[in-house]
C-alpha cells in the first residue's frame, strides 16, 4: 500500500520522499485529499516497454499531437463526415 502525502510537504521534503521510492515505496501525492500524482521506483518503469496503447503509452500517459487544437481542413471535414 502507498503512503500519502499532501502537497506543500512534498514540495518540503521532496529528496526525503525521493529516498524513501529508491528503497520501494510508493508514495501518494495529494491536493486538497484528492490524489494528483504518484512516486514509484524506477525499476517499475521499463523504457524498453514503453509503446502507445490505444493513444497512451503503458505508463497511462495520453499522447496529444501539437497541432490538436488546429481548425480542420475542408478535406478533414469532410473525412469526418461533416
Amino acid at each position: 500500500m502507498a503512503s500519502s502525502v499532501a502537497m506543500n510537504e512534498a514540495q518540503k521534503h521532496l529528496p526525503e520522499l525521493l529516498v524513501r521510492v529508491e528503497r520501494g515505496e510508493e508514495i501518494v501525492i495529494e491536493r486538497d485529499g484528492r490524489a494528483v500524482s504518484k512516486l514509484v521506483p524506477g525499476a517499475a518503469v521499463d523504457p524498453r516497454r514503453e509503446r502507445r496503447v490505444g493513444g497512451q503509452n503503458l505508463l497511462g500517459v495520453a499522447y496529444i499531437a501539437p497541432d490538436s487544437d488546429e481548425p480542420m481542413s475542408e478535406e478533414e471535414l469532410k473525412e469526418w463526415g461533416y
